[in-house]
């Protein structure tokens, strides 16, 4: 756009001159030659095409000695490239043409030309200066954005952490009632046993049966709670993330959109699942990516573990039968994984198409 913007300057002055200097009845030729020639120069890229219209337009002023007032607008397409010693060929139309141009046309195009030299390098300089202006402000903005991630993500870290230290002091604090407060409960209840035995009176026998029933109730109640502690001590995602961050085999990513809070053991046979199914990957797997989902549904549970690793056609063929069987080769871990799912009445799929899949569903 400044390079237009130069160009305009130098036509408008051309014209002026032009119009007060030439008076023929075919005066508007070498304007439009000139409109064209530096146009096209304009919207071309390529160094070598502007080249060859200045050349082109020094051969219209040898044959038509009036476009010699133009000549600025083509030199300030040629202006600082390697062949700018070309420009001197302006000496040509000049000395061809000499008789036939006025001093003050001959004057004009000489200053303006150096003009046009001055402003091409400007204007180079500013576009210079805005490139690296708008390269600054993109890395500027691209340092923010990095940082703000990088901020974003320590929150994340910050949160996981205090998420997981309040799960484990929870989880400490259960086991703490259940060793000391739960051991002195029962030995108070067998005390209290003992002593029904061997009392006569029948008003201390009562009294006894009463305080009995009474820590009996709050041995209940405490074990109820620390069971319910201890299963939300667990926290599901947390636990598997754990597992995720820790597998360093290949790219894995992880999918999860439970709401509610399975039970205790669904949880652990969960998890077994999952680091018996990213084990047999390791083992086994040439996966060079492996997605970990977990989602729950209004009446079922659902866990699919896929990778992307690829096996040969008789292979292929062997593990297709063995699952067709249920007969698992000692040490792949089916067999485990299948045991565990069937404990809870659930059902498993595995699927060798486009890799190794597992498809498991668990009722509610």
């Amino acid at each position: 756009m400044l390079e237009i913007h130069d160009k305009i300057f130098l036509f408008v002055c051309s014209i002026i001159l032009y119009m007060l200097e030439v008076q023929e009845i075919y005066m508007i030729i070498p304007i439009i030659l000139a409109l064209i020639i530096t146009c096209l120069s304009t919207y071309s890229d390529d160094r070598r095409i502007k080249l060859a219209y200045y050349l082109i337009y020094i051969a219209l002023c040898l044959l038509i000695p009036d476009s010699f007032i133009f000549l600025p607008l083509v030199i300030y397409d040629i202006a600082l490239y390697d062949y700018q010693i070309l420009a001197f060929l302006i000496v040509a139309p000049l000395f061809r043409n000499f008789h036939e141009l006025n001093l003050s046309i001959i004057t004009f195009t000489l200053v303006f030309s150096m003009l046009a030299w001055f402003l091409k390098n400007r204007t180079t300089a500013a576009i210079r200066l805005l490139s690296e202006y708008n390269e600054l402000r993109d890395t500027t903005k691209e340092l923010a954005i990095l940082q703000e991630q990088k901020n974003q993500s320590l929150l994340e870290n910050q949160d996981y952490e205090v998420n997981l230290a309040t799960l484990n002091e929870r989880n400490r604090i259960s086991k703490e009632i259940h060793d000391n407060i739960g051991h002195l409960l029962s030995r108070s209840l067998i005390q209290i046993g003992a002593l029904l035995t061997i009392t006569k009176e029948e008003i201390t026998k009562e009294g006894l049966a009463s305080l009995k029933e009474s820590l009996s109730e709050g041995m209940d109640s405490i074990r109820n709670s620390i069971h319910n502690m201890h299963n939300e001590s667990i926290d599901l995602y947390t636990s598997i993330d754990t597992i995720i961050k820790e597998f360093t085999f290949c790219n894995i990513s992880f999918e999860y959109d439970i709401k509610s809070n399975p039970e205790l053991k669904l949880k652990y046979s969960i998890l077994a699942i999952i680091k018996e199914a990213l084990s047999n990957i390791m083992k086994h797997s040439n996966a060079t990516k492996v997605v970990v989902s977990v989602r729950e549904h209004p009446a079922l549970y659902q866990l699919i573990i896929s990778d992307n690793g690829t096996m040969d056609f008789l292979m292929k063929e062997k593990l297709s039968k063995l699952i067709e069987n249920q007969l698992y080769m000692d040490g792949i871990g089916l067999q485990n994984i299948t045991d565990r799912v069937k404990n809870f009445n659930g059902n498993i799929n595995f699927n060798l198409e486009d890799g190794f899949r597992i498809f498991i569903t668990i009722p509610k």
